[in-house]
């Protein structure tokens, strides 16, 4: 029965935009690309792109998987905001897959996600034997490094490599490849999820 499903994934919450398509669980096409500003403007064009190269009609689609979060506001928007469009132009279902999820992908270890806020912390989240062990978090490096668990994931585990004696595990599947793996798995609502408010200039 898996295999008979056809998900467009989409990751757009970090600083870069990251489309797959799956048939199950086996990855048709996939683009990814590092982009810190533009990502409304290019996610279309990368869809189209996807569904080209594997020369797949979208019609065929029966599901969307899109990451929630935590990560950009704008990101994050952009990719709940174009699969809710796609999901209600094609009557189809939408899944959330939180940016913790999606970087826990495959890895059965505890392991600790680390996603950087870019303000000096870190968005946080224990997985143990592949399922969340604990709500999200917001940590300090010398709060990780007091914890624990043997290793980190994420995109701001990488980054640390200088600052803790803890395994640092690469994230070896392209974010929206894990974010369509995740879709059969535990999701959520597709809702952005945001762990503090935004930065607002006035």
């Amino acid at each position: 029965m898996m295999n008979k499903l056809y998900t467009l994934a989409l990751d757009t919450a970090n600083d870069s935009i990251s489309v797959a398509l799956l048939e199950g669980e086996n990855i048709l096409a996939h683009e990814f690309r590092i982009m810190e500003r533009g990502q409304g403007e290019a996610l279309v064009p990368m869809i189209q792109s996807v569904l080209k190269e594997s020369s797949f009609n979208i019609q065929k689609l029966n599901r969307i998987a899109v990451s929630v979060g935590p990560g950009s506001f704008t990101g994050v928007r952009i990719g709940l905001s174009t699969a809710r469009g796609i999901g209600l132009a094609l009557g189809i279902p939408v899944y959330g897959v939180t940016s913790f999820q999606a970087a826990a992908c495959q890895l059965i270890d505890p392991v600790l996600v680390v996603l950087d806020t870019k303000r000096g912390d870190f968005y946080t989240q224990l997985f143990k034997n592949g399922k969340e062990a604990e709500p999200p978090v917001i940590r300090t490096i010398q709060q990780i490094n007091s914890l624990t668990v043997p290793a980190l994931v994420g995109t701001g585990a990488k980054n640390l490599t200088d600052q803790t004696e803890k395994k640092i595990y690469p994230c070896s599947l392209e974010p929206a490849m894990a974010v369509g793996l995740c879709s059969f798995q535990k999701t959520c609502s597709p809702e952005p999820l945001y762990l503090r408010d935004a930065d607002v200039s006035i």
